[in-house]
């Protein structure tokens, strides 16, 4: 009886978000009269995967209680590990929960030929930079028209457009940034698909061959491919043994993105993308009043009960930030963007109409990301503070704590690593997830006040460049040498072997390894004088040429219509068509 009680009161919450959803699927399916829907495949792995969800949740949460009860309230950081742990334990949760299963779109091929013009938003970036951006967009196969639209208002862009035979559309002013800039471009255009492009994004020719069959599903807003790049020399991208190459951003892009698509869930990024104009139009064009249009448009498009797709396969390929100064503002914009589309914008995922219980769990784990930073900060910090003033931040038996602790963080590792699909790298992850805490703490401006600005990135930035990240950085990392060297006085001069020293000692060694993997070979990139790349010293035409040439992949989309199924369309019930 016993095990039947705790079986109802772990499994019944889940299952309940799934009935609810499958109800609202199917209530919105008998309003609905088509002859095409998007169909889709779940990638072949064990289909014990959603059980292990199960296992981490009731471990996690048997864990929390306890921890609860062993909070030192009278240690100022006492509170301060908890508040981390927590974060760990809710972030985890929804990333498992999002990620329990990667569903694939199967290619459809458009049986008409859709009108389709291209948008390329652009404020700062050169014409060498740009222009295989627009040349790539000219050979798009089945394309119309080409919108440069240009908030810098500048004379090269206008001669480069007119040489080029495409549409330039300046701006006079820069309210609302990119998302004002894309929404200018809406009105002189009267295309029923849109593709847009980052200034830096070069295209493949088949970009609407690839895409626009799914737009034959009336429901589909936005079928978003993922963001690549081609100057994988930046310091952002890491070798993997026998493996294909580590990135900053593959997790998403290989795994989080794809299992979205389970949920209805995945995410407009801002570029390699097609979008419905009737769908932008339902919305008010894209979103403004935050610093991250692309999340804050798809939300907006999601609550309305649009669909969206990832489509795995990379269609665009653009620049990655090349100097730490670039990878700082990038971040610290993703992150003001979306902390402030949580706690301080109307459409916040925690009170925004329309969404159902998944997808608003998936736009809250997305937006939640942004304080990893900062959680790693105090975990840093932590036993650094342990070591100096000789005080737990918990009660009760501190070996005790450490069994348990370990044997949580071995549970939570190890289903981040399974459900990751293998992209979670136990350094490379950690170690650039410490290096964001300085965009994570210039993000929580965010909460503080809405952030509009864009911040563009400089692509074409020196590698090294003059910045004042570099001190925080390694002033922690000094710290933490600080920190061990008089931990291991203690502990083999003074003959001081307590659980809590070592323990402290212990977790401060692996956090000063995490930050030195990131500090050593940014150090390193910077200092080396770099070898300018093949596509460096090319002229535009042959560049592009170039690029599309040696970047373009297989194409992993399930073409099979064996074993498909149609996801349940989860959108909200009190929405007709």
């Amino acid at each position: 009886m016993r095990h039947k009680i705790l079986v109802i009161y772990v499994i019944y919450p889940i299952e309940y978000i799934r009935i609810f959803s499958f109800n609202e699927g199917m209530a919105v399916k008998s309003q609905r009269d088509t002859a095409y829907e998007v169909q889709w495949r779940r990638k072949k792995e064990s289909k014990w995967y959603p059980a292990l969800f199960l296992v981490y949740l009731g471990f996690a949460l048997t864990y929390l209680i306890w921890r609860t009860t062993i909070i030192n309230w009278h240690v100022w950081y006492g509170c301060l590990v908890y508040a981390a742990e927590l974060y760990g334990i809710v972030t985890t949760s929804l990333f498992l929960f999002v990620t329990q299963k990667v569903y694939l779109p199967v290619a459809h091929k458009p049986k008409r030929k859709p009108i389709v013009d291209v948008l390329i938003p652009t404020y700062s970036e050169p014409v060498s930079v740009l222009e295989p951006v627009v040349i790539g967009a000219k050979k798009i196969r089945g394309r119309r028209n080409i919108l440069v639209l240009d908030d810098g208002n500048r004379p090269e862009i206008k001669a480069m457009a007119k040489r080029l035979k495409v549409l330039y559309f300046p701006r006079t002013t820069n309210l609302h940034a990119k998302a004002g800039n894309l929404n200018n471009g809406l009105q002189h255009t009267d295309a029923e698909l849109l593709i847009t492009l980052d200034a830096d994004h070069i295209p493949i020719r088949s970009f609407i061959e690839e895409t626009a069959g799914f737009f034959e599903d009336p429901m589909v807003a936005f079928v978003q491919s993922p963001q690549t790049f081609y100057n994988t020399s930046s310091f952002l991208f890491r070798k993997r043994f026998k493996k294909h190459d580590w990135s900053e951003q593959i997790m998403f892009y290989d795994c989080i993105q794809p299992a979205k698509n389970n949920w209805n869930a995945a995410f407009f990024v801002g570029t390699s993308a097609m979008l419905r104009r009737k769908a932008l139009d339902s919305v008010g064009g894209f979103a403004t009043g935050t610093a991250t249009e692309d999340i804050h448009t798809s939300l907006k498009l999601h609550a309305k009960g649009w669909v969206s797709v990832f489509l795995p396969k990379p269609l665009a390929y653009g620049l990655e930030a090349e100097s730490l100064k670039e990878f700082y503002k990038q971040r610290k914009r993703w992150a003001a963007g979306s902390l402030g589309l949580l706690f301080r914008s109307e459409d916040s995922p925690l009170r925004a109409k329309g969404l159902t219980i998944s997808q608003r769990l998936n736009y809250i784990s997305a937006c939640l990301a942004h304080l990893q930073g900062v959680q790693k900060v105090c975990f840093f910090l932590a036993p650094l503070l342990t070591i100096v003033t000789a005080r737990s931040p918990i009660t009760g038996n501190v070996f005790a704590y450490s069994i348990f602790f370990l044997l949580y963080c071995s549970v939570a590792l190890s289903a981040t690593w399974l459900y990751s699909r293998s992209t979670y790298h136990f350094i490379y992850t950690e170690a650039y997830s410490l290096a964001s805490m300085l965009a994570h703490f210039g993000g929580i401006m965010g909460v503080i006040k809405v952030q509009k600005k864009f911040a563009v990135s400089i692509k074409t930035a020196n590698r090294k460049g003059r910045t004042w990240l570099h001190v925080p950085l390694w002033t922690l990392y000094v710290a933490g040498l600080i920190g061990l060297t008089r931990a291991i006085g203690l502990i083999f001069i003074a003959r001081q072997h307590s659980a809590l020293l070592v323990y402290s000692t212990m977790f401060l060694l692996l956090n000063s390894t995490f930050l030195l993997a990131f500090l050593l070979p940014l150090r390193i990139y910077e200092t080396k004088v770099p070898q300018d790349p093949v596509y460096k010293n090319l002229k535009p035409t042959a560049m592009y040429n170039f690029i599309v040439k040696s970047a373009e992949a297989p194409d992993p989309i399930e073409t099979s219509d064996s074993t498909t199924k149609k996801l349940t369309r989860e959108v909200p019930l009190t929405e007709t068509y």
